[in-house]
């Protein structure tokens, strides 16, 4: 497979001035092509706006490899990550909730 140039939408720049355009190229900048937007774009920002609105939160996170290993062993099969993490919230939920009960100490 051949090597592709690749460019950042953050650094992309629109320049519709033939004169700069010609400048930049001189200077070693690269015409990007943009990604085709797929035929579900617009459902999924349509969808992604109207659960902000809801107040649902987006998580990002980076395990070390370790507790990433241990995670994944943790899921169910077909269980997504969301899944996983409610489930076990669930547990140790009621977990917690039992140690207050009288017989457990």
């Amino acid at each position: 497979m051949r090597p592709k140039m690749m460019v950042h939408p953050s650094q992309a720049r629109t320049i519709d001035n033939p004169v700069e355009i010609e400048r930049l190229l001189a200077m070693g900048w690269l015409l990007a092509k943009p990604k085709p937007r797929t035929k579900t774009a617009k459902t999924m920002r349509t969808l992604r706006a109207r659960r902000r609105a809801e107040g649902w939160q987006s998580l990002l996170l980076f395990l070390p490899p370790d507790d990433a290993a241990m995670v994944k062993a943790a899921r169910r099969h077909g269980e997504d990550y969301a899944g996983l993490l409610i489930r076990l919230v669930r547990q140790q939920s009621l977990v917690e909730s039992n140690m207050g009960q009288p017989g457990h100490n």
